[in-house]
């Protein structure tokens, strides 16, 4: 199972949160704690926002392991910004390993990741291709399902870039509901893992989301205040401000009072003004 972590606020260096905390993005590519598959060892990707007026964001993704990469660890403790995105990949069965299939995937001002994996995909993957536009189509460029529901997304706002994070939210919704929609018909009747996570470079919204009310989806967890950053690597949050917003997979240190468990089948919505609501996720869009 994939793991990725989230950023946006104070402008930092990536590697603060990639690179040097005790679960950083790098350890838990070679042993995630909370996911009973630890390594994500098949590419990875970055995706930041310059500080400089840019609406779109820089982007590199590798099919090397995250701690085997030299440029991963070099570039991340040299750019500076307020907002950015990162994955480490656990391939699923099946899907190959290539640059194309690494995430986050992007449009414009978009960044998407997905952790976890749509079961029988390729029950809906014709009926998915039907759905999309031709535009949103010749967007892909790999064969994984998350590419594909980012495909789906894209359309579903009509890839509009002025969106809040009210309206981020209502495209997931309206993601999350076609995807089950086409399994339902085609009797995809097993688990799909949705925990996806987008931004525009105004506002993130994350989910935890399984479609089987029976299993439960993959982690997440969002701290929010004033970072501090430690010598040992760590950092401490101080909880009361919105200055600063992490959602990932995994609390990245082992201060776990400033962490935030979602529990399942629920979204974080982190608005341009990076005030956080968690909401449950309505009856309607699940099974």
């Amino acid at each position: 199972m994939c793991r990725f972590v989230s950023y946006k606020g104070v402008p930092i260096t990536m590697d603060e949160l990639v690179v040097e905390p005790s679960n950083s993005l790098i350890e838990q590519s070679k042993d995630a704690k909370k996911h009973k598959t630890p390594l994500n060892g098949d590419g990875f990707g970055l995706g930041w926002y310059p500080l400089h007026q840019d609406p779109e964001p820089g982007l590199f993704v590798s099919v090397e392991p995250a701690w085997s990469n030299r440029n991963l660890s070099q570039i991340a403790s040299k750019v500076k910004t307020s907002n950015f995105f990162a994955h480490v990949r656990d391939a699923s069965v099946g899907i190959p390993v290539s640059r194309a299939n690494c995430h986050p995937f992007s449009f414009e001002n978009y960044l998407f990741m997905h952790n976890g994996w749509l079961d029988q995909f390729s029950k809906i993957h014709r009926d998915i291709i039907n759905c999309l536009s031709d535009r949103a189509f010749q967007l892909i460029k790999g064969n994984t399902d998350s590419e594909y529901a980012f495909a789906l997304f894209l359309d579903t706002v009509d890839f509009a870039s002025g969106l809040t994070s009210g309206d981020l939210k209502d495209g997931i919704y309206s993601t999350i509901k076609k995807i089950i929609d086409l399994r339902k018909k085609k009797g995809a009747n097993t688990n799909a893992y949705m925990n996806f996570i987008i931004t525009n470079g105004e506002s993130i919204v994350a989910t935890r989301f399984s479609s089987d009310q029976n299993t439960q989806p993959a982690s997440l967890f969002y701290t929010q205040g004033d970072i501090t950053f430690n010598k040992d690597g760590d950092f401490k949050v101080t909880h009361g401000s919105n200055s600063s917003v992490i959602v990932s997979s995994e609390p990245l240190t082992e201060q776990s009072r400033e962490w935030t468990k979602i529990d399942r089948n629920h979204i974080v919505i982190v608005d341009g003004d990076n005030q956080v609501k968690v909401e449950s996720i309505p009856i309607a869009y699940q099974t």
